[in-house]
């Protein structure tokens, strides 16, 4: 039976540098996919998620996890394992799931610190993915521990790694020893 694996967690967390990793591991045949070729594909009316999201917002966010879980379906209806890495956080991660049928399904959930996430956020040099969460004292590790909130609301289930300070390389083996504990 062919897999599907959900890699979440904060942004920054290098999901979607893991998750090909992890495909590479998996397959023949295997594919990849992240959650933010559809988040970009909306170019007109885009509106961002938020502390306190529009319905818009949030209309888009789940037309995004239809998206990768139609796609993560139609691979593993072709044959293919596949890992889909986005941030799916809360009721969504149940609802992604049972969109699929016929596979065997993981969950992982990549859990750094706030320390290394500041790290790596800062280390990307572009625009500020958390600016959203910043509260008035405008700290980037103050919005990181607000969205890292939204991790709780996360079923306790699957495989949760703390991969500071691991190689993504080091971390895409560590979910293939432990796959077993992934399941969904």
């Amino acid at each position: 039976m062919t897999k599907v694996v959900l890699v979440t967690g904060m942004q920054a967390a290098g999901k979607s540098t893991v998750a090909p990793l992890v495909a590479a591991r998996l397959g023949p045949p295997a594919a990849t996919l992240d959650g933010d070729v559809f988040y970009r594909g909306v170019v007109a009316g885009a509106e961002d998620m938020t502390p306190d999201p529009s319905a818009e917002a949030v209309r888009q966010l789940e037309l995004r996890y239809d998206a990768s879980a139609l796609v993560a379906q139609h691979y593993a209806d072709n044959g293919f394992d596949f890992v889909c890495s986005d941030i799916v956080l809360g009721e969504h991660v149940e609802r992604w799931f049972a969109r699929l049928r016929d596979v065997e399904t993981y969950l992982v959930v990549l859990v750094p610190t706030v320390e290394s996430i500041v790290e790596r956020e800062l280390g990307r040099g572009g625009a500020n993915s958390y600016r959203d969460w910043q509260a008035a004292d405008g700290s980037l590790e103050t919005a990181v521990r607000a969205l890292q909130a939204s991790l709780d609301e996360i079923p306790r289930r699957g495989l949760w790694l703390d991969t500071t300070g691991q190689t993504p390389q080091q971390t895409a083996e560590e979910i293939i020893a432990n796959l077993p504990k992934a399941r969904w």
